[in-house]
């Protein structure tokens, strides 16, 4: 069209102009048109780069961060990948060790009476030390969820191992009780928790429809690990010594949990990814921003009456949980039960603690997990009535120590699935 403009002009203002200057006119259009579309092309040319280089930062981005591979908006769609059991399997080490040692404690404490400490300590003062890295797992756990949320399951479980690991080494030359309240009590509660959430929490991200058996899976590695480590434990300490036996599990949890940790993959954005995303990128499509900071811990949750009475429920039930675990040693010897024998029941008592938490996490997903939480809280209560309270021989011991163990088991298998849900 330019050039149609150029050839009229140049004929009203001189219709007898000869052809060749009608001509040097639409060769002077058609070199401003090529300029112009070479100007244009250049323009294209940069945007076209620049789009490039931002797909090219975006996806460098992406692969440094990759771990978190899905939209934290959505739902992981499917069961799996495969990968997922590798977490699984991962998070059942975890719950072996992390957990285990605390279910076994009722081993130490029989030491502590009747060799360590002996004469010198009740078993009330004894008792503590159990307690305090009971405690400080529990309370500790709002903490560690939001550092596995915004850090990352690897590197909440990974400052885990190291913290438990240098609590058992500096237990190892403890002389005093009050040494102990520190290094295995507290300090090795801490970093039990770190290990125990991220293994508790992780799973549900690689798996939807069958969720309560996936997680029953990985926390029955707490049972099984009571189960073998128990036997273990009782026997270092006769043969061994203390100072031995804490460097021993000391190396078990480096030579177990590193790989472990290292092994855990988030299939969500953590809150680190998704400051850096934002900064650099900025927010995705349907992704508010409020222009606040998020909280460390959000409380709102405790808004919904349902979780508060949960939460309320769980401290009454958890205030008891792990008494027959520290106990039943120091009772059972107190009855004339060899030092073995007890042990055994520790043993015994985590093994059916993990069968119950695999029963209990499928039952979840077939008849609800508010309908197995309450049969499993409900049957827990009923062996401490009517089978602790009348354990006096061995027999009934060894089916007190099973049956609390399988009841207690499926309870903390079904409360995660509540709680979830």
């Amino acid at each position: 069209m330019p050039v149609l403009v150029v050839q009229q002009q140049a004929q009203l203002s001189s219709p007898s102009s000869s052809q060749p200057q009608t001509t040097a006119l639409i060769h002077l259009d058609s070199e401003l048109t090529i300029a112009s579309s070479d100007n244009k092309s250049n323009e294209d040319i940069k945007d076209l780069s620049k789009e490039e280089s931002y797909a090219a930062d975006k996806q460098e981005f992406d692969i440094e961060y990759a771990p978190a591979a899905i939209d934290p908006l959505q739902e992981p769609l499917v069961d799996g990948p495969l990968y997922g059991w590798v977490v699984v399997f991962a998070a059942f080490t975890s719950q072996m060790i992390s957990s285990g040692m605390c279910n076994i404690y009722g081993v130490y404490q029989d030491y502590y009476f009747t060799e360590k400490f002996k004469g010198s300590a009740s078993t009330f003062e004894l008792a503590w030390i159990g307690s305090l890295a009971i405690m400080a797992l529990d309370i500790a756990g709002p903490f560690t969820g939001s550092i596995c949320d915004y850090f990352g399951h690897r590197q909440a479980a990974l400052v885990g191992v190291i913290i438990m690991t240098l609590s058992l080494v500096a237990a190892a030359f403890a002389t005093q009780v009050w040494q102990l309240y520190l290094t295995q009590g507290l300090l090795y509660g801490l970093g039990s928790s770190l290990s125990y959430f991220a293994s508790l929490t992780l799973p549900s991200q690689w798996f939807t429809k069958n969720r309560g058996f996936v997680t029953g899976i990985a926390i029955a590695g707490g049972g099984i690990g009571g189960l073998w480590i128990s036997p273990i434990v009782s026997n270092l300490l006769a043969n061994k010594g203390f100072k031995f036996t804490m460097l021993v599990i000391a190396a078990a949890h480096v030579v177990l949990l590193v790989p472990a940790s290292l092994s855990y993959r988030t299939r969500r954005e953590t809150g680190r990814q998704r400051a850096k995303r934002i900064k650099q990128f900025g927010p995705r499509k349907g992704e508010s921003l409020d222009g606040k900071k998020r909280k460390f811990i959000d409380f709102t949750i405790m808004k919904d009456i349902r979780f508060s009475l949960l939460f309320i429920a769980g401290i009454f039930v958890m205030s008891g949980y792990f008494t027959p675990f520290v106990f039943i040693n120091t009772y059972a010897t107190q009855y004339g039960v060899e030092k073995s024998t007890a042990a055994l029941m520790v043993g015994l008592m985590n093994g059916a603690s993990a069968v119950g938490r695999i029963v209990m996490g499928i039952a979840s997903d077939r008849i609800g997990s508010m309908n197995a939480l309450c049969i499993s809280t409900f049957t827990a209560t009923l062996t401490l009535f009517f089978l602790w309270t009348f354990a006096k021989t061995v027999t009934v011991m060894f089916v007190f120590s099973i049956a609390y163990g399988f009841c207690c088991g499926a309870y903390l298998s079904s409360t995660v699935s509540v709680s979830a849900s």
